[in-house]
């Protein structure tokens, strides 16, 4: 390097990167103070004319580009002999070294990094220019997710080699479309490129993956796309159909613009199959309550309903009630204004069987409600006693400690008026009427808490 380091204003740091059409520095910008990225073009690319007016005039195009996924362009131009590229730098991973660490990406993530590249190729397109050099390489993630398209305007040779001359195609041959071969190129031969790029995130290869670059070459121009599902199974079949079209060899049958072949990536990831989980355990039937020997909906058997009660159909519930036990047979039909002597209920009075949560017939408060011909009543344990904290103890002893003191002292009060002169007196009042007051207030809030347990604790059974 010319200038031991240095060139023009800029102080080279680190080479970060290295190909066929120059090198890639991370470089100082001594008139800004401030890091870059500089782009290096080869030394005989700078005494070609015809390239310099052509690099001039699509560094220029570049450098209009703004985008989230597009790097800006500081500076370009000539500088001790050697064209160059001042870029803003992006501390991003170089994809082409993902893919070739991990092999491929998941199809979301895949489809995701697809569109926002198909973003900054719109950008471009419709700033007039064209990239050429869709792949990998060129194409920066950061951890988050975040990627750019990188290298605007700066022409590779065929093969990632050199340029020959003006009018060649330039880019590299697993990506190049058919018609590049010919000389001729669109922003459809970018959307071709964006294709074999879907492909390779996809699979880990690239859709030709000949070493040979005749053979890649007439693998563009003749084979037939091939299959991303058949390399992963993960892969829905309708992309498929997405590379497909991209990867057509008419222009004119491929998507419209890099956008289209993104919004189609992302409509054929969205309408794949849901996974199929098992489906869930269906839940029994619900059963109804009994009523006076009348049968439950659905069971039929060895019950034999009583003949003063067909079997009707009874309203809906809103519990569900057990079963009833094996053998069981339902008591007789009770008559209207039957008023039960029974004050108590346990489980040996439940028809001998002492079966939790049955009915029992003939229990207080089903008279004159709408069970009062059949069982309403369910034997139930009584409720657990509520959960006591120990901050709550805490309170509580502090409370007791609290109302035995202001106890003692009204008291004592109380002493005072009638032991002391009448000076004394009232200011013994005064401290007695203090006193009492705190001690009403410590004696409410006993009073509440008591009532607050004993609530917890009696709270009724739920009728069934």
């Amino acid at each position: 390097m010319p200038g031991a380091g240095n060139l023009g204003h800029y102080r080279l740091v680190e080479l970060i990167g290295r190909g066929g059409m120059g090198q890639v520095w991370l470089a100082e910008d001594t008139h800004l103070e401030r890091e870059v990225a500089l782009k290096l073009l080869p030394v005989e690319l700078a005494t070609d004319e015809d390239y310099r007016r052509r690099f001039e005039r699509e560094a220029r195009l570049a450098a209009r580009l703004r985008g989230p996924h597009v790097v800006p362009i500081h500076a370009f131009g000539e500088l001790d002999g050697r064209l160059y590229i001042d870029m803003e730098l992006i501390e991003g991973s170089d994809l082409g070294k993902t893919l070739r660490e991990v092999g491929s990406l998941p199809p979301d993530r895949a489809v995701d990094l697809i569109t926002q590249i198909a973003e900054a190729l719109d950008i471009a397109h419709r700033a007039g220019l064209v990239h050429r050099d869709v792949k990998p390489s060129n194409v920066l993630t950061l951890p988050n997710g975040f990627a750019y398209l990188i290298d605007f305007g700066i022409a590779r040779g065929v093969g990632q080699a050199t340029i020959t001359s003006t009018g060649v195609a330039v880019g590299t041959w697993a990506y190049m479309a058919p018609e590049r071969y010919s000389g001729t190129e669109d922003l459809r031969s970018d959307v071709y490129s964006l294709a074999c790029l879907l492909f390779e995130v996809l699979t880990g290869a690239k859709p030709f993956a000949h070493t040979d670059p005749v053979q890649q070459m007439a693998a563009h121009l003749t084979a037939d796309p091939p299959r991303a599902s058949d390399r992963n199974s993960l892969i829905p079949a309708a992309l498929d159909a997405v590379v497909a079209r991209g990867l057509a060899k008419d222009p004119a049958h491929r998507f419209p613009s890099a956008g289209a072949l993104a919004g189609a990536a992302r409509a054929a990831l969205e309408a794949r199959p849901a996974p199929v989980r098992p489906a869930p355990a269906r839940p029994a039937p619900p059963t109804v309550k009994w009523d006076g020997g009348r049968a439950p909906t659905g069971y039929t058997p060895g019950f034999t309903p009583h003949a003063a009660n067909p079997v009707a159909t009874p309203s809906p519930t809103r519990f569900a009630t057990p079963p009833p036990p094996t053998g069981y047979t339902p008591p007789p039909a009770i008559s209207p204004g039957y008023q039960s002597s029974v004050s108590s209920v346990g489980p040996s009075q439940l028809g001998g069987s002492g079966y939790p949560g049955y009915p029992v017939a003939n229990l207080p408060g089903t008279q004159g409600g709408p069970f009062q011909s059949g069982v309403a009543a369910y034997y139930a344990p009584p409720p657990p006693l509520p959960k006591i904290g120990f901050l709550r103890v805490l309170w509580w002893i502090v409370l007791a400690i609290v109302l035995l003191f202001f106890g003692l002292m009204t008291i004592f009060a109380i002493h005072d008026i009638f032991t002391r002169g009448f000076e004394s007196a009232a200011v013994a009042i005064g401290v007695n009427v203090f006193v009492d007051g705190l001690f009403v207030v410590f004696a409410w809030l006993a009073w509440r808490e008591i009532r607050l347990v004993r609530r917890s604790s009696h709270q009724p059974v739920p009728r069934h």
